[in-house]
């Protein structure tokens, strides 16, 4: 017996949660690690079925009562992944739902005979949830590739239909590629599933344009869009800097360019683009894929309404959109 008691104390310092139950599945004693885990003490424990204790579902409470019994049975066994709710080690009153990976082994008596059980449990939580989320963003990494390889054959079909040349598709089409591969390329890591709206415009209105700035009022308050929104928001943008800097008020220096948007009832937005001193520039009169997607393909889209006006001082740019998903 002193061998025994010797040996139960020994297990209370073991660098493991670590605990003994006896052919009744009653604890015998614990480590002090696994007392950590559960947020009990040992005294709470003793003589106690570790199903009065740790109370759980019939179909979550089959699989480990049948380890533990193949354990006493004198076959050391595991559970890699077991879903398994526990009183909150900080509020007992209150559930905590847990992932746990067990190890049961035997424990024999001097006489050969089994009469205890020892469970090494670890709490894997973390490493399930880092699973789960890692599995959640390469499905969407993927569906966010086949959409994209999907825009980037509509937008050269439409490019190629509308430039006259070679050279006029390669430079329209590389500039609207380069554009959205800004905006792909901050949508990785913590951002990967979100991006500000801010962000968006100033990733596409400061590239290669810094000696610009001083003809930009830019500015509006957080609002966060989801990876798909993003992509289509720096579409619209991109067309809007080309056009402003080849005919508009990014044109010239005594051109002034007005970004401002604002967050409406509920999960919506609206983005406006203003130009001023542009001595009214008039629109072509030809409509290009470029104008499609600022009147067409961005709004309808996004699940807005697109304005598109030439006033006596410039274009007038606003785009309202009332329904759409928040960002996960």
């Amino acid at each position: 017996m002193p061998n025994a008691t010797l040996d139960l104390t020994v297990l209370r310092d073991m660098p493991a949660s670590l605990m003994v139950l006896d052919r009744d599945l009653c604890f015998v004693t614990a480590s002090d690690m696994y007392l950590a885990t559960v947020g009990r003490s040992l005294e709470d424990l003793i003589g106690r079925n570790v199903f009065e204790v740790f109370p759980e579902g019939e179909e979550r409470r089959r699989p480990l009562e049948q380890s533990m019994r193949r354990a006493l049975a004198g076959e050391g066994n595991a559970i890699e992944r077991l879903p398994y709710a526990i009183p909150d080690p900080q509020d007992h009153s209150r559930m905590k739902e847990s992932w746990w990976r067990c190890r049961h082994n035997p424990l024999k008596s001097p006489d050969g005979s089994i009469g205890h059980v020892v469970q090494i449990t670890e709490d894997v939580t973390e490493l399930v949830q880092a699973e789960e989320q890692k599995n959640a963003i390469a499905k969407e990494l993927q569906h966010r590739v086949a959409n994209l390889l999907g825009l980037v054959q509509v937008v050269a079909r439409r490019t190629a239909g509308s430039a006259e040349t070679l050279p006029t598709f390669l430079e329209r089409f590389d500039g609207r590629m380069q554009s959205m591969a800004r905006t792909h390329s901050y949508l990785i890591g913590t951002n990967w599933d979100r991006m500000s709206l801010g962000e968006v415009i100033a990733r596409q209105l400061q590239h290669g344009h810094d000696e610009l700035a001083a003809q930009m009022t830019i500015g509006g308050p957080e609002v966060l869009l989801g990876a798909r929104e993003a992509q289509m928001l720096s579409m619209a943008i991109h067309e809007l800097t080309t056009n402003s800097l080849k005919y508009g008020a990014l044109k010239d220096a005594k051109g002034r360019l007005e970004v401002t948007w604002s967050a409406e009832t509920g999960p919506g937005f609206t983005f406006r683009w203003i130009e001023s001193g542009t001595d009214g520039a008039k629109p072509s009169g030809r409509s290009g894929f470029g104008s499609m997607i600022l009147d067409s393909i961005v709004p309808g889209q996004l699940g807005g309404v697109a304005n598109r006006t030439f006033g006596p001082d410039g274009l007038r740019y606003t785009l309202a959109v009332e329904k759409r998903s928040p960002p996960a």
